[in-house]
């Protein structure tokens, strides 16, 4: 009987084979990560992987000092998590247009912006939002060219565009504790209009926490408790896009006082941002 001899493969050919299998087996775990990191965010009530970088982009030394300046969360954080935090601070800032009107574009006004945005979604593995492009920072209390009307700061989804009285934005940072802050108030409206349009796992997250805390309010006591309680003030009961806003900033700046009220709501919240201080706030 005769044998064919087994052939030899020149490294060419391997490399070749290699190169044809490799986006297959890469497509294939991806798949697979996919699915798993659907069930156990289902599970779970939170993604599987938030920080998936592998090389952080750096802050100068300047920039990291307004950074610990103006933002109180970021002064908190590990130093592993400030890290992070300075990495998607730059990648936001790089990937945004920013424009002022009658006030000079300062690097703490940028720094600012992007870290009060930072710290709302710290806790998402999609942080960026299509549906900011664009900043514009007026120096007061500015005339809309959109309604004509005079505004500390409003979101336009159709212009992909977010607009601040800096005045107004810095004394929201400024006051931790007044439970009014025009950043994320703003940023709230635009990340609360991303989720009802994408299907990425982190936005499904926030939609359906989202979901469990308006049919929460089908209890009557608890709707009832919310609303004479005096907590929120008046205007987050215009709609639940200004409901969401307003209680997004009672959640960052009296965190222990949502919790102790409403314990309830603030579980949830916690669920819809993935915050989990006990992991990343020193």
């Amino acid at each position: 009987m005769n044998f064919m001899p087994e052939r030899e493969y020149t490294f060419a050919e391997f490399f070749a084979m290699f190169i044809l299998v490799f986006p297959i087996v890469i497509a294939y775990c991806y798949f697979i990560f996919y699915v798993v990191e659907i069930i156990y965010q289902r599970n779970f009530k939170k993604p599987l992987v938030v920080f998936n970088h592998f090389f952080n982009k750096k802050l100068s030394e300047s920039d990291k000092s307004i950074l610990r300046e103006n933002n109180h969360f970021y002064q908190k954080l590990k130093p592993k998590y400030k890290s992070y935090f300075e990495h998607r601070v730059a990648v936001f800032i790089g990937k945004t247009e920013f424009s002022t009107r009658d006030i000079p574009l300062s690097s703490e006004i940028k720094l600012s912006i992007a870290a009060v945005y930072i710290q709302l979604t710290f806790g998402m593995k999609n942080y960026l939002n299509t549906l900011i492009q664009r900043i514009i920072i007026y120096p007061d209390i500015y005339l809309s060219t959109h309604t004509n009307e005079y505004y500390k700061g409003e979101f336009n989804p159709k212009m992909k565009t977010i607009v601040f009285s800096w005045s107004d934005f810095k004394s929201g940072i400024d006051i931790k504790n007044d439970n009014l802050n025009l950043g994320l108030h703003e940023f709230t409206h635009a990340l609360h209009f991303q989720t009802l349009k994408s299907n990425k796992s982190a936005h499904v997250l926030f939609r359906e926490s989202l979901q469990n805390l308006f049919s929460s309010f089908s209890n009557v006591d608890l709707r009832n408790e919310v609303l004479n309680s005096g907590y929120l003030r008046t205007y987050a009961f215009e709609n639940q896009y200004e409901f969401v806003a307003v209680l997004l900033e009672h959640f960052f700046e009296s965190p222990e006082e949502l919790k102790q009220k409403f314990p309830s709501i603030y579980k949830k919240v916690k669920e819809m941002l993935n915050y989990n201080e006990a992991i990343f706030i020193a």
